[in-house]
């Protein structure tokens, strides 16, 4: 059974998991706007997906910061749509074949910094 966050949002695959949960793509389902969703079980516990929609309400509109369409209770877990903002780190690695120059480390971590 497909799984509709905020009433609005079909997930869609993983793109990623980091210590504080998972991230799905996700489709609107009446304009089809591809977004990504970041879900946490709401009993983890030192929750941290509230706090990092709060900062990105913040920082909005600034470059590389993306929209928050939506933070809520979703079932038992905390979830958060917001913009897909472009390929993840691990999908470009993916796409050199595993392999990243030296040129682009020293990009990365230019941007990074």
């Amino acid at each position: 059974m497909d799984r509709i966050v905020g009433g609005k949002y079909k997930l869609g695959r993983k793109i990623g998991s980091g210590s504080f949960g998972e991230i799905f793509l996700a489709t609107h389902v009446d304009t089809f706007e591809i977004v990504a969703v970041k879900i946490e079980n709401k009993s983890t516990k030192h929750p941290q997906l509230l706090y990092e929609a709060k900062l990105y309400k913040i920082l909005v509109g600034g470059s590389g910061i993306p929209n928050i369409k939506w933070y809520g209770l979703d079932g038992e877990d905390n979830a958060m749509v917001m913009d897909l903002l472009g390929p993840s780190l691990e999908d470009l690695f993916g796409y050199c074949g595993r392999k990243f120059s030296l040129k682009s480390v020293l990009m990365l971590a230019d941007q990074m910094v």
